[in-house]
């Protein structure tokens, strides 16, 4: 290790999170020393992708760990439930890639476009995210996700159809329909519904399911809801008839994070696995520019002891050392409760292809509409599920993927009860494996993404909304970072965007 304490790094990157992944992949061409480290022995940090014992290792370490973002994790065993053959017992450990931040993404998204002029995209395979559905009263109903499929739906009224079909060509306007402008956007997204929309209660949690709110139709803001209807709706069909977002094979966000940061090896990163920074000495002067005095320089430490010397220093608040100074907060915390449960069933009535000549879809949504006596301060429950199609899961199974926003020590067993009653009513009773639960605080859904600069040339990214989409908010501070880092040589038309190399990237 002592050719690490020799270099002058001009950049330390802690964690291989998707914000730092991409900022190693922004760095990849600029001719930099970049020393990329992560405290884990794989990738991905809060969006990794796990194997069977990785995961429980995670929730064993997760316990002990002080996490800013990760508790109260553990892990149940099923297996003896299920029937003796080889789809209904979990197999090896590598068999499976479960993701710790699964997130779809909109066809719409701007980072989808950042992707390909990075030119890392031809190392990863999307696949369609199908058909929207709601779990309620026991029965499983399918969400109409276009005006062609309101306008089809045979188990919706003439009234109902008129009601819904004048909120969605709502949605789909370029500018604001000056027929609703006493609309106030501030109102809740169920009174605006009921007043303005007349559309009945019963009708507002599948449009509640397209906008993938994390809160009940009677917190979040009509804006909100509206703009992420109206990414929904403006996304159907960008890529192909029938679906309107995409999720990379292997494991989503992880995948895209290793491909990020394999990019950045190519590009000359020295990476670092299961290390990181323990210590992180502040330098003692400030002077500008390329100087690489003593004084200037980050003296840092890694975990095995190994002295290194940057003159940046990056990461987020579970990659850089506890005792860093921190920006104060704009927003609180929220907690999302979520489980990752194995099921010994393939519930493939859940893909149907997406339309005719329209791809057969590896990911559906279930919003499970179960009444509480909570009160709004607990969310809906969502369910990812993802197909054997997916590389996450041997054939012959699926993940289901829960998250519920709550402050509800009871939160937990809601996500239990609602897969338990979901698998069942797909008829694959007792077919539920393994199961990883565990709370993630993560920021507001109101709250915007950002880096913090702590110290000069020290930099902090903030804690993310852990939605069920992806959000292009994490572009920004990416780009502002390295916007630092290069300072008079960074070109705003340059950033994540690359030349063909002559070789492509080697998996």
């Amino acid at each position: 290790m002592d050719i690490l304490s020799e270099e002058t790094w001009d950049v330390v990157i802690a964690g291989t999170s998707i914000p730092q992944a991409l900022l190693a992949l922004a760095l990849s061409r600029s001719g930099k020393k970049i020393l990329h480290v992560d405290r884990h022995e794989y990738y991905g940090g809060e969006d990794a992708g796990l194997s069977l014992q990785e995961a429980v290792d995670w929730a064993h370490h997760s316990i002990q760990a002080a996490s800013h973002v990760f508790s109260e994790a553990s892990v149940s065993f099923d297996d003896g439930q299920a029937a003796p053959n080889s789809t209904g017992r979990l197999a090896s450990s590598r068999s499976y890639t479960l993701s710790l931040n699964p997130q779809i993404i909109y066809a719409q998204s701007s980072f989808l476009p950042t992707l390909v002029s990075s030119r890392i995209h031809s190392q990863l395979e999307f696949l369609a995210v199908g058909s929207w559905w709601i779990r309620s009263d026991k029965k499983l109903h399918r969400i109409p996700s276009t005006r062609e499929d309101v306008f089809n739906d045979e188990t919706l009224s003439m009234k109902d159809k008129r009601g819904l079909m004048k909120f969605l060509r709502f949605a789909l306007q370029q500018e604001e329909d000056t027929s609703f402008e006493a609309v106030d956007p501030a109102l809740s997204f169920t009174d605006v519904l009921s007043n303005t929309f007349k559309i009945r209660d019963n009708l507002q949690a599948p449009l509640l399911a397209l906008a993938l709110s994390p809160t009940p139709a009677a917190s979040i803001p009509f804006s909100m809801a509206l703009s992420r209807i109206r990414r929904h709706m403006r996304s159907m069909g960008y890529f192909g008839p029938g679906f309107g977002a995409v999720v990379a094979k292997y494991g989503g966000n992880s995948e895209m994070a290793q491909v990020a940061c394999r990019a950045g090896a190519v590009g000359g990163a020295v990476y670092l696995l299961g290390h990181h920074l323990t210590e992180v000495q502040l330098p003692t002067s400030t002077v500008s520019g390329q100087s690489t005095d003593e004084s200037t320089l980050f003296h840092c430490t890694l975990s095995d002891g190994t002295p290194i010397r940057s003159k940046v220093v990056v990461g987020s608040l579970d990659d850089l050392p506890p005792d860093m100074p921190r920006a104060s907060s704009a927003t609180t915390p929220v907690d999302v409760w979520r489980t990752i449960s194995i099921v010994a069933d393939p519930l493939r009535s859940l893909f149907p292809q997406t339309a005719d000549n329209g791809p057969v879809p590896a990911v559906a949504i279930v919003l499970v509409d179960t009444p509480t006596s909570e009160g709004s301060a607990t969310g809906p429950i969502y369910l990812q599920v993802h197909s054997e199609d997916t590389g996450e899961c041997p054939s012959g199974q699926c993940i289901i993927y829960a998250s519920l926003m709550s402050e509800s020590a009871s939160a937990q067993e809601r996500l239990k009860a609602a897969v338990d009653d979901f698998v069942e009513g797909c008829g694959a009773v007792q077919s539920v494996l393994w199961t990883l639960s565990y709370r993630v605080s993560t920021s507001d859904q109101q709250g915007t993404f950002g880096v913090d600069d702590l110290a000069s040339k020290l930099f902090c990214f903030r804690r993310r909304a852990h939605d069920l989409s992806f959000s292009d908010d994490i572009i920004a501070p990416v780009k502002e970072v390295w916007t630092h880092i290069l300072g008079s040589e960074a070109v705003d038309e340059h950033f994540l965007r690359f030349e063909e190399r002559e070789t492509e990237v080697e998996d």
